[in-house]
């Protein structure tokens, strides 16, 4: 029997990044999702998409692309296909990543362009069932006060697609959640998706460097069920074990998110130390705030 061949989706974050170097198609998700119609897109991380090789580059976004025409915009669109706990500190990295890349040293703080970082979802992120977070910055005190610093946030929940004002929006959500090709959209989507998976050079790459990430959460995921079983044989009191699940669940997603920062830093090195050696993966956390 022939061996089924091995396929990447649309929501692993490389083929994310590849289909979306398609000019076109990154027009369309971007009207569909912002609802701007973007004149012409630079790609600036395009070669780090092509190649899948996390210890080559440092910071690694899903699409980095600048729009020039009447204006200047810049554009993240980042997927996350697995629950991130610390999504509101992944909008913040990825802020300042963009700032600090598009205000060379010396230029006044006007020269920014406007920016917006966009995260497609698989879970939901916020737990309030809706199809579009749009999380601007706001005073608490005058919550109509707006710091007009031109960027913009936005969280999209591929589970509520259902709730999505329709359109694009909603077939594009729906084919990230579903994997159903309904809509011209999707459609169009779908066929880069599966011209991506000719490249079975490519294809064996991102599947190679998604299981660095895989097999380290594994093991950390095992540490953490023998360190509870060690717990118990030492004693269990009322209550604990509740407790402890709820660390070792806490425990399997922060490490879950420092892996995606180790990666997205090319520092696959530390990532196996982190997996291996407490002592380092605690250090680590430290380092990057966890």
């Amino acid at each position: 029997m022939r061996e089924r061949q091995r396929r990447v989706d649309f929501t692993n974050s490389w083929m994310f990044g590849r289909v979306m170097t398609d000019e076109s198609i990154c027009r369309d998700v971007i009207r569909a999702v912002l609802g701007i119609e973007a004149v012409r897109i630079d790609y600036l991380n395009a070669e780090q998409v092509l190649d899948p090789a996390p210890e080559s580059h440092g910071v690694r976004m899903d699409v980095y692309a600048r729009e020039r025409g009447s204006g200047e915009r810049v554009y993240d669109l980042e997927m996350q296909a697995q629950r991130e706990p610390l999504l509101g500190k992944r909008f913040r990295y990825y802020q300042a990543v963009l700032d600090v890349r598009e205000l060379p040293a010396g230029d006044d703080y006007d020269r920014l362009p406007e920016s917006f970082v966009v995260f497609l979802c698989s879970q939901d992120p916020f737990g309030y069932d809706l199809p579009v977070y749009h999380l601007e910055r706001r005073c608490d005190e005058v919550p109509e006060l707006r710091l007009g610093n031109a960027s913009h946030w936005l969280a999209l929940n591929a589970r509520a697609w259902e709730d999505a004002p329709g359109g694009d929006l909603l077939d594009l959500l729906r084919y990230a959640q579903t994997g159903k090709a309904l809509g011209s959209l999707s459609r169009k989507i779908e066929e880069a998706v599966g011209r991506a998976n000719e490249d079975r050079e490519w294809v064996d790459k991102v599947w190679s460097v998604s299981t660095i990430v895989e097999n380290a959460a594994r093991r950390e995921r095992i540490n953490g069920r023998i360190a509870c079983e060690e717990a118990r044989e030492e004693g269990r009191q009322e209550g604990r074990q509740e407790g402890r699940q709820e660390g070792l669940e806490e425990g399997s997603a922060r490490f879950a998110a420092l892996a995606s920062r180790l990666i997205e830093a090319g520092r696959v090195d530390d990532l196996a130390q982190a997996a291996s050696d407490p002592v380092r993966r605690d250090e680590l956390f430290r380092e990057f705030d966890l």
